[in-house]
């Protein structure tokens, strides 16, 4: 399974160093313009990330039912599919409608769908 990395954090941070090791790791470089990038957004523990690591093999972190419902992922993370070609991106997006961020706080939540919107080929 290919470990995700958080390409923006909670508080809308890019991780420039992050990104450029994970471009490295995974040779991004090497597929020229042979490439997907594919991302998921809906509701807080709906199961994006769930969904994310059996479809593209990734290992986002995913929800403990155990410990309860939750905030799991915070900000974007972005992680290599080893299963699928061409060289495929996943992108894990953190859910909407969080009560983590409080009823009237939904300006990253706008800004993070708006990002995959640009970015992603497909969005799920």
């Amino acid at each position: 399974m290919q470990e995700g990395m958080q390409l923006i954090d909670g508080n809308g941070k890019f991780n420039v160093e992050g990104l450029q090791d994970f471009m490295a790791a995974t040779e991004f470089a090497q597929c020229g313009l042979s490439y997907s990038v594919v991302a998921i957004i809906g509701p807080q523990s709906s199961g994006k990330s769930t969904l994310m690591n059996h479809v593209f093999g990734t290992d986002f972190k995913m929800l403990d039912a155990y410990r309860g419902r939750g905030q799991t992922t915070k900000g974007i993370w972005i992680a290599k599919s080893n299963e699928i070609e061409p060289y495929t991106i996943a992108m894990d997006l953190e859910g909407t409608d969080s009560s983590a961020r409080g009823e009237d706080n939904t300006e990253f939540e706008k800004q993070s769908t708006l990002f995959a919107l640009a970015i992603a080929d497909t969005i799920m």
